[in-house]
């Protein structure tokens, strides 16, 4: 049984509205090479934009598309830019509403690509000992040390293999565990997870230990992914954990014995990547003392996703919209409440929560909550079905390009030095990002840093 989830972040966050609803399953990896019919974008606009972006019409972003011209774009980064997140990301056109094909966006976030300058190569200007300062800080977060110090001497860092291969040699150290803490832990919110507090009454078991073990597995598994080089996308779909044997016991997985934390391939998808382990299902849940103690919450789990997955940014409310009420009865799901304009938004957001039911708020799995067997099931805004965390998890890869976009703007701005928790994408950190995966013949974690390395910082002059 669930509940609304409060406190303003997220009361806020939950102004839905329906032009801002997630959609599963549309425009994912869609290839922008080739050229683009400026005419046929605007076409695009027109046919399955225009008809809320009006001026009779208007739309929470006070977008004016009717009279869109293909030329305006580069003159209003901030709308576009937005647009560009919405589009990749599937979010936009709203429930309900006429789709395009995977072809037509692809053509229209060509055309808003070309026009905001996301196609150019990136601003490469570093030299060698520029490169090794910058890396130090970044993964290390210290000073260079003598290999890379003898590598930037050598004038080896300017070239792409070497400067590769110094970065799989760092990021395979143990200093690279600032890299995870300072970076990962914050963005991921998992630097929260110490405020949880469960009722102990409600969960017996818990300790402190048990949530020191779940931060330890995120923590081991990230590394992991690091170290091994991997396309960031796996990070969603590994299929292997780091437990020991309490940690194994409170997910229900046999035959892990000791304290010691190993590697272990698991047997089912349900636990696979981030989505599966305890420290984001415990920090994604509601602790506070109360009624509702007992109560996952489908709105925080589903916000979180939203934005660290596909990078749309929270939708904003209609002008004039109110605020949502404190004090809603709590109910299995938002799907058993009276169907009002707010409500029937808040169902097509919902689904991303509702998938991952079968975990309770410490993360351990369940057949049944309060109010009997357990509803994972929920229909994406394009129609497709779902029941559970394996078919939104197949349905969250299709957009695989929006996750790269969104961590690698994180990367931008934890490289120019500022806090990945208060800092906003922005117009530049998109086009960075887009001129980055542009750039690299592979997404992984060497390329991608490679590229921003090599970069000016976000905001130098």
């Amino acid at each position: 049984m669930t509940s609304w989830g409060s406190g303003s972040a997220i009361v806020t966050t939950m102004r839905i509205v329906t032009a801002s609803v997630i959609v599963v399953g549309l425009v994912a990896n869609v290839s922008f090479a080739g050229p683009t019919d400026n005419s046929d974008a605007a076409q695009l606009v027109q046919t399955y934009c225009a008809g809320c972006h009006n001026g009779v019409m208007r739309s929470p972003s006070r977008a004016l598309l009717d009279q869109f011209d293909i030329s305006t774009i580069a003159s209003n980064p901030d709308v576009w830019s937005r647009a560009y997140r919405q589009l990749q990301a599937g979010t936009m056109p709203p429930f309900g509403a006429s789709r395009p094909d995977r072809m037509a966006y692809g053509k229209l976030l060509s055309s808003i690509e070309t026009a905001l300058g996301a196609k150019v190569p990136p601003p490469v200007d570093a030299t060698d000992h520029e490169i090794a300062e910058r890396l130090a800080t970044l993964l290390w977060n210290s000073a260079p040390d003598a290999e890379l110090l003898a590598e930037a001497s050598r004038h080896r860092l300017t070239r792409p293999a070497p400067l590769e291969k110094q970065i799989q040699r760092m990021l395979a150290d143990e200093r690279a565990e600032a890299f995870v803490s300072r970076f990962f832990l914050p963005w991921l919110s998992l630097d929260q997870l110490e405020n949880a507090e469960p009722n102990l009454e409600l969960f017996p078991n818990y300790t402190v230990t048990l949530r020191e073990a779940m931060a330890t597995e995120t923590d081991l598994f990230i590394r992991s992914q690091l170290r091994d080089n991997r396309d960031p996308i796996e990070l969603w779909d590994a299929d292997y954990t780091f437990l020991n044997e309490p940690l194994a016991r409170h997910y229900g997985i046999p035959g892990i014995t000791g304290a010691q934390f190993r590697r272990v391939l698991l047997s089912t998808p349900e636990r696979n990547g981030l989505l599966g382990q305890g420290s984001i299902l415990m920090v994604t849940s509601r602790h506070q003392h109360g009624t509702s103690a007992a109560y996952t919450s489908p709105a925080a789990r589903a916000i979180w996703v939203r934005m660290h997955f596909l990078g749309a940014p929270p939708p904003q409310p209609f002008p004039g919209a109110q605020p949502v009420k404190p004090g809603l009865p709590i109910t299995p799901q938002t799907r058993a409440l009276p169907a009002t304009p707010c409500v029937q938004c808040h169902r097509n957001f919902f689904p991303l929560g509702y998938a991952l039911e079968h975990f309770d708020p410490l993360g351990g799995w369940r057949a049944d909550d309060q109010a009997g067997p357990v509803d994972a099931t929920g229909t994406l805004v394009d129609g497709t079905p779902f029941d559970g965390t394996v078919e939104l998890r197949k349905g969250l890869l299709r957009y695989s390009e929006a996750f790269r976009t969104t961590i690698t703007e994180k990367l931008l701005i934890y490289a120019a030095g500022q806090p990945v928790t208060g800092s906003q994408t922005t117009p530049e950190t998109l086009v960075r990002a887009r001129q980055v995966l542009h750039a690299v013949p592979a997404v992984r974690w060497s390329s991608v840093i490679a590229a921003i390395v090599r970069m000016k910082p976000l905001g130098a002059s």
